[in-house]
């Protein structure tokens, strides 16, 4: 009776992943390739490349940080690359944050007071919300804290600080002017920090970039616009010397002002993987049935292929194990409170926000808003179930 059971559960689950024929090219092309982790699969482009660019899921997304943090953490990284190079993080922070990450022994309250000081101060938005940040400089110090060879990080967006910013008419000026052409500020950053790094013989470096920041083209806007991309213009100044890598995401898109998602080529390659019960992989775009595919990240470009856009494709976790955090506690620290809100108006003021702005006074409106960004809040894409379906419906049942 026992074995009788077994075999029908057997046979149920082979059932139910018996696939769809559009996904069988996937499976086939992923059956005959070697199963690397995505870890190992990074890792080796630096055996024959300088710069590896990884793009970045949604800020949010974390389990994507403990892909980085295996990655930072393997002795090959910290004695051969030792370099990293981020869009997240204004450039007249840099100084500051190479001092912190590279003085050991220092007391864990000073050392939380201080990620909350850079998280603080890291964007030209009045408070940068996205957890990954604060978890990303304090792997890196423990790492450099506990290990002889030293990891560099070098925040690349543009110069922004919010002391020179009084009104409105000043984050203007500040916003408008320093942010904007923001892709090609960030890659002259980067190219410039690296041309000195490299004089110190050591000229590997990764790159991590968020989304379309990463592509290797520049793209069009919805209104015709040229978009253009900081991967674009270092493909063209590093050419083969560098390398970008495409992390599995959703791809994500706004419908009525509203932020959605959706699966790549309509769930066929999340599918292919759960197919062979694999959430842990990298492969090159080239020769292989993926990199061929029509590249519908971006819905406006027509004739362009994955391969065309990024080098190699890694597979971490499903989507069902993806997880997006923002906030955490001691964000908002008290002696920060008053800044937090004198940002907040004249970012209400700029955006001409005037329902938040009958509010910013109000001490009960003041103290939730506290509360809240004091409160880690951890959620999964809002359209999960839909994104499981995607993948799901190439299952014969």
């Amino acid at each position: 009776m026992r074995n009788t059971i077994l075999l029908l559960l057997l046979l149920s689950k082979i059932y139910c992943y018996s696939q769809n024929p559009e996904i069988k090219p996937y499976v086939d092309y992923l059956k005959k390739t070697e199963n690397k982790s995505a870890k190992d699969y990074i890792l080796q482009q630096f055996k024959t490349h300088d710069i590896v660019i990884l793009c970045e899921r949604h800020h949010r997304e974390f389990s994507q940080y403990e892909l980085i943090k295996e990655i930072l953490s393997d002795e090959y990284f910290k004695k051969n690359v030792k370099n990293i190079f981020t869009e997240i993080g204004v450039i007249n922070l840099q100084p500051e944050i190479t001092e912190f990450l590279k003085t050991n022994g220092l007391d864990s309250l000073y050392v939380e007071n201080k990620l909350n000081d850079f998280q603080q101060n890291a964007s030209f938005y009045f408070v940068w919300e996205q957890y990954n940040f604060h978890f990303f400089l304090k792997t890196i110090y423990d790492i450099n804290n506990n290990s002889e060879n030293q990891i560099s990080l070098y925040p690349s967006d543009s110069e922004f600080d919010w002391k020179k910013v009084k009104t409105a008419e000043d984050y203007k000026r500040e916003y408008e002017i320093e942010i904007e052409p923001r892709d090609s500020i960030i890659a002259f950053n980067i190219i410039n920090r690296y041309k000195k790094i490299k004089s110190e013989k050591n000229k590997k470096a990764l790159v991590i970039l968020n989304y379309r920041h990463a592509f290797k083209i520049h793209t069009i806007r919805s209104n015709g616009e040229l978009q253009q991309n900081t991967g674009k213009y270092l493909s063209d100044y590093f050419g083969n010397r560098l390398v970008s890598i495409l992390l599995n995401c959703p791809i994500f898109f706004k419908k009525d002002k509203k932020w959605e998602y959706k699966l790549i080529q309509d769930g066929k390659w999340d599918a292919a993987f759960k197919k062979l019960d694999i959430d842990n992989m990298g492969f090159d775009f080239k020769n292989s049935v993926f990199g061929n595919d029509k590249f519908d990240l971006w819905n406006e470009i027509e004739d362009i292929k994955y391969k065309d856009v990024f080098d190699g494709f890694v597979f971490y976790k499903t989507i069902e194990n993806h997880d997006l955090i923002e906030y955490y506690k001691g964000l908002i620290s008290k002696d920060f409170e008053n800044e937090f809100f004198r940002r907040l108006k004249i970012q209400l003021e700029y955006f001409e926000n005037t329902s938040f702005l009958e509010k910013i006074e109000d001490k009960t409106f003041r103290e939730g808003v506290v509360k809240e960004w004091n409160t880690k809040k951890n959620i999964k894409y809002g359209n999960l179930k839909y994104l499981i379906e995607s993948r799901d419906k190439y299952f014969i049942k």
